[in-house]
């Protein structure tokens, strides 16, 4: 079921969205349908260890993945502790080769064709890894806004103005962007719908918003149930696929939506290592949560995860939402 323009502003008049802990016990909190299953019980946190197991459910007719019950934002602030390895240094990280490579390609992705001078936005910058190499190759007017205020980044040497907010409640900065990029983070907000409808307010005329974020259609998610990375329990709350990404960004207002696969074969070694982290017999000493033979075993199913693009069912997504 699709909803029209008009009824989603009548479900935003009455306080759905506001009150979507109510209406997602209810309905799926994209489509509408009744038809969801609590399909997922006691994922562990097998990477950090901060918080107890919790459950998901699906929408039978989207595949919207909702984490139920919901964690309270006070809770949430608590899954990301000083060793979060997104919050580390990229200089000090445990690939630091591997991921200056992969930020650098992401960046010449996401901004081409937008001019230099554009005015940037990323949500969720996380150890502002993704913004300083922007910065480098050329781009001038970035900001960043991030929930959690001890990830110890500092920007400003790079003239990059940041603020600690929580974009569910706004983006405070007092100017519209062009761009506005979340590199896996939509999946981590208890209201990503009014997220994604505070940045169609914040962005100029034509311009985008460009989210990555895994896929509930990955092919590895059915091989590894609850033991899939793409959970990262407690963090994720919400998981999209292509067909519910659309139908929401269709929703809010959006003009044109474009999907593309991602290739990530993390997802396919951290799913092996939370299957082996929860037996006592191979459980190994997490550094940043991450083991010893995480790269290597990255590089080996690389060709995999390659192939799952090829038959739609790829480990993430990128989408890019034009106002």
């Amino acid at each position: 079921m699709i909803h029209s323009p008009k009824s989603v502003e009548r479900r935003k008049a009455s306080g759905a969205f506001a009150r979507h802990e109510r209406y997602k016990k209810l309905s799926c909190l994209i489509c509408g349908s009744n038809n969801k299953q609590e399909e997922f019980c006691q994922v562990k946190d097998l990477e950090y260890a901060t918080y107890k197991p919790v459950n998901y459910s699906m929408c039978g007719d989207c595949g919207f993945l909702t984490q139920e019950p919901m964690p309270s934002r006070k809770d949430i602030i608590t899954f990301y502790p000083d060793e979060y390895r997104n919050y580390l240094p990229i200089d000090k990280g445990f690939f630091s080769f591997f991921k200056k490579s992969q930020f650098k390609n992401l960046a010449k992705k996401i901004s081409n064709g937008i001019p230099t001078e554009s005015n940037i936005l990323e949500i969720g910058f996380g150890n502002g890894a993704l913004l300083k190499t922007l910065c480098k190759i050329g781009f001038t007017n970035l900001y960043g806004i991030d929930f959690v205020s001890n990830n110890g980044s500092d920007l400003s040497s790079y003239g990059i103005k940041t603020h600690y907010q929580n974009a569910e409640e706004g983006i405070s900065f007092n100017k519209t962007f062009d761009l506005i990029i979340m590199n896996n983070v939509i999946e981590h907000f208890t209201s990503p719908l009014k997220v994604l409808q505070n940045c169609r307010e914040k962005l100029t005329k034509g311009g985008k918003v460009i989210l990555l974020t895994p896929n509930s259609n990955a092919f590895e998610f059915m091989i590894f149930g609850k033991y899939w990375a793409g959970f990262h329990a407690p963090r994720h709350t919400y998981i999209f696929n292509n067909k519910n990404i659309k139908l929401v960004a269709s929703q809010l207002g959006y003009s044109n939506v474009m999907v593309q696969p991602e290739t990530d074969p993390g997802q396919w070694s951290i799913s092996i290592q939370n299957m082996l982290q929860n037996n006592k017999l191979t459980k190994t000493k997490l550094k940043n949560g991450m083991s010893w033979y995480l790269l290597p075993l990255s590089l080996i199913v690389t060709p995999i995860a390659i192939l799952q693009n090829v038959i739609g069912k790829s480990t993430s997504i990128m989408c890019t939402l034009k106002n």
